[in-house]
């Protein structure tokens, strides 16, 4: 034990003694250390921690699937869940949640708005979590008739009831009626399936009135159902049982809207919360792993040129005593004090850059103000510096352990033992040249593959608009026509605000929440009823939408002031629903009809496909109701404007507090952040790649030029020499650029036969790009073969200064 520390403090007065080397290798394994820190953060709290529940394997997610769309998590109905719960017997306990919004009126009278769920009274026995005050849901009030209560999260008691002991039992204001509070959620409980997290959750699932009972009976979906496998159950068991519950409901109730294109589908609660974000993350981990090898191969070499200087003095130590192994293990001891050194560094940048999740969109990470520098991500971090540290070192060590004792103390060889040496070092020049290649290749499609999303037309200008999601108490408006009228209010009061081009309301806005889906019978068509027609998403807008997004209207007109509940039903749908039903017919003037009412409605205008899901989804059908023939509560305000943003969200704000004061306040954002949010998990793997591809070729540069200097530093006397019997600078530049240009290619045929092999796992991150896409393989090879070729020339052309007779007399 004293001997180790005893290498240890010598290890210190080495690196101490080499302060421009000791910087320079630190610095180094920082950038690769801090990466891999921060990527291990992310990937602890999002893939590797246990969902924050008792027995999570247990937990599954049940959702609806429609093959013929390749939809997944499809919101199911009550009816489904109440078959489900009745038959299957794999499952321990089921039940289903639903998010909401919720006004909460103040003690000081101001409206806020909070994020609420109802879900079904075993929810929390389902997720096996218990109340910290108070109590659950009783039967009676998950029941038709039941009591308003509601449970709140830790963090509502703590800020709206003052964390007060008594807070159970008291009721708050929400949406108009008074709800009494039966219990407080643990500080530690967390709800990932949703972000925000919740605030209030409410009973009686079947409560829905954007839909109403006679919808909610017969199968409208809008539900995520969760269920927990007995213990000894299977996913397989519990997947062919609910197969078997499908097709039974299907016989029973054929004529339901989820009877017959759905299927149900099954997935842990694990992969659900992750989802497609684990090939992301472990691309990234890839990565990064990429770029601390560049950056061991650079130390390594910066090492083994530090040996080569001190071979009389491991020499003179051997011949004084020291056995072979006992240099090695001190060499070894230095490589792992300097990489425990650039460890603490990598904390430090890994601590910056998890302060830049913070600007992510929500949704974008699952838990992600969890993410941070803890301990286990400190033992990572230890753990991969010693790694790294024995990884860099043992090369040089072993060298060093073969020097021959007579060829080195002998006075003037200075060259001697270099081959090994010189060897190792070529060598690892084409191996971060190649390793350099295959991540700027795999960043380079991600790149080129998130181009490719975002240059897709979403079908509107999101430019300028903003957004003001609204929702009225539907015990203050329960009829329709004054839903209707609230709405109308607002956008003329909104459209005289100084600097307003156009107003208006939606129910679901592009690229924003899903859609609600409706069968419908177009004309010229056999009518197959509820659950087997066509199926279209159907938005609710004013007549200044089309002109607010500015969306293209095709043939007709759009929505006007004389389009009320009292007139002829009338639509006006998409190009896709035009060119599928009414191919080579004028689409205005034929009719539709919703499967469930069939009440025929006209066709008034057809306007441009939008993309309402993801961008990188095909246009499928939609349709446009005036929200006068059909008013929901909850709407969303779009706003195009020339204003600054904070003047009219005050503005806004100030009309809606002058039609209803008790209306919460609304929410704002900006039609151009909803679309960059739907691509935001590519966008941050696309760049995270790109800025570590960057940063390992940056390492790989460097690497190649200090490589090439110290190579021309050892050969000044051969160089000098071969100047002096007649050779010409152009000769010498020709042969020393010439073997680094060799290693450099050697590593880009080696990284792009690489990088044939290891892209293909990136084809499910990739869209519109081929893993073999031809341009971005050939603009990395020159790229990369170009700026590489530049760090080996500088040396190279250093070195036709060399002097002869000073070179002589060095020798």
């Amino acid at each position: 034990m004293e001997t180790i520390g005893q290498d240890i403090r010598y290890a210190m007065r080495m690196l101490a003694r080499s302060r421009g080397f000791t910087v320079v290798a630190a610095l180094t394994l920082a950038l690769g250390i801090g990466a891999n820190t921060a990527i291990f953060s992310v990937i602890q709290v999002v893939l590797l921690r246990p969902v924050p529940y008792a027995n999570p394997q247990q937990l599954m997610v049940i959702s609806g699937q429609d093959p013929e769309r390749n939809l997944h998590g499809v919101l199911l109905s009550y009816t489904k869940l109440t078959r489900i719960a009745e038959s299957a017997k794999t499952f321990d306990k089921v039940g289903a949640f639903f998010p909401i919004t919720a006004g909460l009126t103040t003690t000081k009278g101001l409206p806020e708005e909070l994020n609420a769920v109802r879900a079904t009274g075993n929810f929390f026995a389902i997720l096996g979590v218990d109340v910290a005050q108070g109590r659950g849901f009783r039967p009676e009030e998950d029941a038709l008739g039941g009591a308003d209560v509601a449970i709140v999260s830790n963090a509502f008691w703590k800020n709206h009831l003052d964390g007060r002991a008594d807070a159970v039992g008291q009721p708050i204001a929400l949406d108009g009626r008074s709800v009494t509070v039966v219990g407080v959620l643990p500080a530690s409980f967390r709800f990932p399936l949703l972000d925000p997290e919740p605030d209030v959750w409410f009973p009686r699932i079947f409560e829905n009135p954007a839909l109403g009972q006679v919808k909610i009976r017969s199968g409208a979906g809008y539900m995520v159902i969760l269920g927990r496998l007995r213990p000894g159950e299977t996913m397989a068991r519990a997947k062919a049982e609910l197969d078997a519950i499908d097709e039974g409901y299907k016989r029973d109730f054929p004529n339901y809207a989820d009877s017959t294109k759905w299927k149900l589908e099954m997935t842990s609660l694990e992969e659900n919360l992750v989802g497609t974000l684990r090939q992301s993350l472990l691309a990234l981990l890839a990565a990064v792993g990429f770029v601390l090898l560049i950056g061991c191969a650079n130390v390594a070499s910066l090492v083994l040129s530090r040996t080569a200087a001190r071979r009389k003095e491991l020499a003179l130590r051997r011949a004084l005593g020291a056995s072979p192994a006992r240099l090695v293990r001190q060499l070894l001891t230095e490589s792992v004090v300097l990489s425990l050194s650039g460890g603490v560094l990598g904390v430090l940048f890994a601590w910056w850059a998890l302060g830049l999740l913070g600007f992510l969109p929500l949704g974008t990470l699952p838990s992600a103000s969890e993410i941070r520098v803890d301990w286990g991500v400190l033992a990572f971090t230890a753990g991969l510096s010693v790694l790294t540290g024995v990884g860099v070192g043992v090369l040089p060590a072993l060298d060093a352990s073969r020097t021959d004792l007579n060829e080195t103390l002998k006075e003037g060889s200075r060259g001697a033992a270099e081959g090994d040496g010189g060897r190792m070092r070529a060598a690892l020049v084409v191996a971060e040249v190649a390793v350099a290649v295959v991540l700027l290749t795999g960043a380079g499609l991600l790149i080129r593959s998130f181009a490719s999303l975002v240059l897709i037309n979403p079908g509107f200008q999101p430019g300028s608009v903003m957004v003001f999601s609204t929702k009225l108490p539907p015990t203050r408006y329960p009829a329709p026509a004054q839903r209707a009228a609230f709405y109308r209010n607002l956008v003329e009061r909104v459209q005289g605000l100084p600097g307003v081009q156009a107003a208006a309301v939606i129910s679901h806005l592009p690229l924003g929440t899903p859609p609600r889906f409706v069968y419908f019978c177009p004309e010229g068509t056999v009518c197959q009823g509820l659950g087997k027609d066509p199926i279209v998403a159907v938005r609710q807008i004013t007549q200044d939408y089309f002109k607010v997004m500015r969306i293209p209207l095709l043939r007709g007109r759009p929505f006007a002031e004389s389009d009320v509940a009292e007139t002829q039903r009338v639509v006006i749908i998409n190009q896709t629903i035009a060119k599928r039903y009414f191919a080579g017919q004028d689409a205005v003037g034929k009719h539709l009809a919703n499967s469930r009412d069939m009440i025929p409605m006209e066709i008034v205008g057809v306007v441009g496909d939008v993309k309402f899901s993801a961008l990188n989804q095909p246009e499928t059908e939609e349709m446009y109701v005036p929200h006068a023939q059909d008013a929901w509560a909850s709407m969303n305000l779009v706003v195009r404007s020339t204003s600054d943003e904070q003047p009219l969200a005050a503005a806004v704000r100030k009309e809606l507090q002058s039609l209803d004061a008790d209306l919460p306040v609304s929410r704002t954002s900006h039609m151009e952040a909803i679309v960059s949010s739907s691509v935001a998990q590519p966008r941050l793997t696309s760049e995270c790649a790109g800025a570590f591809a960057a940063l390992a070729v940056v390492l790989a540069l460097v690497g190649i030029y200090g490589v090439m200097s110290y190579t021309v530093a050892r050969r000044v006397p051969e160089l000098g020499l071969r100047l002096a019997l007649g050779a010409s600078p152009r000769d010498v530049l020709a042969l020393v650029f010439g073997q680094g240009l060799r290693l450099v290619l050697a590593g880009v045929v080696l990284g792009l036969m690489g990088s044939f092999a290891l892209t293909r796992l990136l084809s499910s991150l990739l869209f519109n790009t081929s893993t073999e896409d031809p341009a971005t393989f050939g603009a990395v090879a020159v790229l990369l073969t170009a700026v590489a070729a530049l760090a080996c020339y500088l040396p190279a052309r250093r070195a036709t200064s060399v002097d002869p007779m000073v070179a002589l007399r060095y020798e």
